[in-house]
């Protein structure tokens, strides 16, 4: 199956494999919706998210080593137990005789000892892997960025190696359920690479060496990573996941060897990532990942790379698009965004608050995955693993334009909360049923 996966044009050609260059040199672009660098993260909190609310990832950019982390929504530590304590009804009676009594510390004391469920803590998140691509290039590299671009839902990174333009893309389709790294060249025959995708294991927030994981390589032009979730606080580790790297090259050569992948002397590389975990809901961990990751192989089998990008941006863009936010624009609006954070200390500049606006809701839905309500009306998310007790403690992704503004015109965190100075918006609709927001001017005052 695997190798049937993709079918591509054997006749594209190398202008066509070359996305053309990004300009930040001249102002062409809307600092509203779009971040971007001029040097690769050196920290997790500097690199770039992009998600589809089940799998994220985050994009360090790093021209001769690119690492990928990536996440799977149901990917937590632990496995489904209770926290109910047998015969904890029986002291209520008392414990509420003390409350009324006002002996506070009494109530206290006996509500921790014989109704308080254990563990007190909830299980962990884990993050599942990382991508590692470690390219042949060894001399410097000069006109470097890297950006995201909210409009499309894509980050890309482009470089030059001497003569040669390089330039990575990646991206999280919803319709297709992967992670879809492209990597092109403005010259043939010039894309050398190893890659490996590896576990992550985190003794901080874990019973350590409970977990486990194991990498190989599956067939030619593929890698495999399987492994458990760890124990935490006692509950024990009961989430089996799955996650496969398929590649599919145009020229050149791809082989394994290991838990390596090689690509040699190609024109251009797309990588597909998708995973899997055994989870059903709170108490059944019995799905099968591999099944799963085979399923989605099988729903891509004869989809070009175009058709998959064209897809997701199209899938992304119909929950994007409904809201625009519009602020003024300053001239420090097209510097590096790290310079814009620096710069507003001191300028003002509305259109950062715009971005920041309109990224945090990605960000959480891409990189903190919590099914989109849209796209899955029956899913949350309950891999804590907690029986539910009338009510859930996690993110719900807000709709954009529930997020900036309710039906009264007012700014708003969330509908409800006003903005603090009561200043009112243009909540106008535009056709689709889009909504556009103009706001006041907004000044900025200095740092102290």
């Amino acid at each position: 199956m695997r190798h049937n996966l993709l079918t591509l044009s054997c006749c594209l050609t190398l202008v066509s494999n070359f996305a053309s260059a990004q300009s930040f040199d001249q102002p062409n672009f809307n600092p509203s919706t779009v971040l971007w660098y001029q040097e690769p993260a050196q920290k997790w909190e500097e690199a770039l998210p992009v998600g589809n609310g089940r799998l994220g990832a985050m994009v360090f950019g790093k021209p001769s080593e690119e690492r990928i982390q990536l996440n799977e929504e149901t990917y937590w530590k632990g496995g489904p137990y209770s926290t109910v304590v047998k015969g904890g009804h029986e002291v209520l009676p008392e414990i509420q005789k003390y409350v009324f009594e006002g002996k506070m510390l009494k109530a206290h004391n006996l509500f921790g000892r014989r109704t308080m469920g254990y563990p007190v803590e909830q299980q962990k998140y884990q993050s599942l892997a990382n991508l590692h691509l470690f390219f042949a290039e060894t001399e410097p590299t000069t006109v470097y960025k890297r950006w995201l671009d909210l409009e499309t839902g894509i980050t890309s990174v482009e470089y030059r190696v001497q003569e040669v333009r390089y330039r990575r893309d990646v991206f999280v389709s919803a319709p297709n359920q992967v992670v879809v790294l492209r990597l092109t060249a403005s010259e043939a025959q010039k894309i050398s690479f190893k890659a490996n995708l590896r576990g992550v294991r985190n003794p901080a927030h874990s019973n350590y060496g409970t977990d486990y994981f194991t990498m190989d390589p599956y067939g030619q032009d593929g890698l495999m990573l399987k492994g458990k979730s760890s124990d935490y606080l006692g509950v024990e580790g009961k989430l089996r996941f799955e996650g496969q790297v398929k590649v599919v090259a145009e020229g050149g050569t791809v082989r394994t060897d290991d838990v390596d992948l090689w690509v040699e002397k190609a024109d251009a590389v797309t990588l597909y990532f998708n995973a899997a975990t055994n989870f059903v809901n709170y108490h059944d961990v019995s799905a099968d990942p591999h099944a799963r990751v085979e399923a989605v192989w099988k729903n891509m089998a004869g989809k070009s790379y175009t058709q998959i990008r064209d897809a997701a941006v199209k899938d992304h863009q119909k929950y994007f698009q409904r809201t625009t936010l519009q602020l003024e624009i300053a001239a420090s609006s097209y510097l590096p965004t790290n310079e814009r954070m620096l710069n507003i200390q001191k300028t003002a500049d509305p259109s950062l608050a715009a971005l920041v606006l309109q990224l945090w809701p990605l960000f959480v839905d891409w990189v903190f995955p919590a099914w989109h309500p849209a796209r899955q009306p029956a899913r949350h998310l309950e891999q804590r693993h907690e029986p539910r007790l009338g009510f859930q403690i996690h993110y719900q992704h807000q709709h954009r334009d529930e997020l900036l503004a309710c039906g009264n015109g007012q700014l708003v965190g969330m509908c409800g909360a006003p903005h603090p100075d009561g200043q009112r918006i243009d909540g106008s609709r535009q056709p689709g049923g889009q909504r556009t927001l103009r706001l006041p001017r907004l000044g900025v005052s200095p740092k102290h």
